[in-house]
């Protein structure tokens, strides 16, 4: 069947998640807005995922099969090659999306005609239930540090609470150099040309779960390559964070303090 035109292309890559991907698929099929396409780029998985994805029957639904595991950031890539709306947003194999998401979202790019994306804040699960509510940072265009923290600005910014216009998005992709981080950076690299509007409320609930991001060596690698990715422009505003940041990753210290700083309980 032929793919037809849409408003919002939503892209959503797997692996190996097959008992959790109903959930997260099930989220974004039950959008009050409705014209979207979901994009569900399975990478290699070697489960049942192909099988979780064909029960849905839905029309909106198209199902990119990659040969072999390329990575998250590949991942998404594939599917940013294969979007048809003037948006994209982004869901993960295991989180859920709120039921009025894509609308607050697509009501606030009309009444802000200037901003290429529009994020909101999300709601934290932890494995043994308990609930925090996550504030997103504010990104504002230019800046790379954030003030507060003294750490890079959209750190703590994933990729579910967001919706891009796709046009800031035909050279700008994911790195896929990066194995961890690679939304940070994604972000970093759209601020510096465009304009990012916050919706300070909880569009989607992340869950929580023991994987890439609990990776301490993988944490290190990725911080070493945002340091020689953006060292030099960080050098002629804010060499003391370079410096700071540079010593931290000798010595791996913890982002904790900085996560608690977006975190609230409920």
């Amino acid at each position: 069947m032929k793919r037809g035109e849409v408003s919002v292309s939503v892209i959503l890559p797997t692996f190996n998640r097959a008992a959790l991907l109903a959930r997260s698929i099930s989220s974004v099929l039950a959008q009050t807005f409705g014209d979207f396409e979901l994009i569900v780029v399975d990478d290699g998985s070697q489960d049942a995922t192909a099988t979780v994805v064909r029960d849905f029957a839905d029309e909106r639904i198209y199902y990119l099969r990659l040969p072999c595991n390329v990575g998250l950031p590949a991942a998404r890539n594939a599917g940013l090659a294969q979007t048809r709306g003037a948006f994209v947003a982004f869901q993960d194999s295991d989180d859920e999306w709120h039921g009025e998401k894509l609308e607050r979202q697509m009501c606030a790019m009309r009444a802000h005609p200037a901003a290429s994306v529009v994020y909101s804040d999300m709601h934290r699960r932890s494995p043994d239930g308990t609930m925090m509510y996550l504030h997103s940072p504010t990104i504002e265009r230019g800046r790379l540090i954030n003030p507060q923290t003294r750490f890079w600005q959209s750190y703590m910014l994933a990729m579910q609470p967001a919706l891009v216009r796709r046009a800031c998005l035909k050279e700008i992709v994911f790195d896929e150099a990066f194995v961890l981080f690679e939304d940070l950076d994604l972000y970093l690299r759209l601020a510096q040309r465009y304009e990012f509007v916050h919706l300070k409320e909880a569009l989607v609930t992340y869950y929580e779960g023991i994987g890439i991001t609990a990776d301490r060596r993988r944490e290190m690698r990725a911080r070493r390559h945002l340091l020689r990715k953006y060292g030099g422009l960080v050098l002629e505003g804010d060499p003391a964070f370079l410096i700071k940041e540079t010593l931290d990753v000798l010595f791996r210290r913890s982002l904790m303090p900085i996560v608690n700083r977006h975190l609230t309980p409920l």
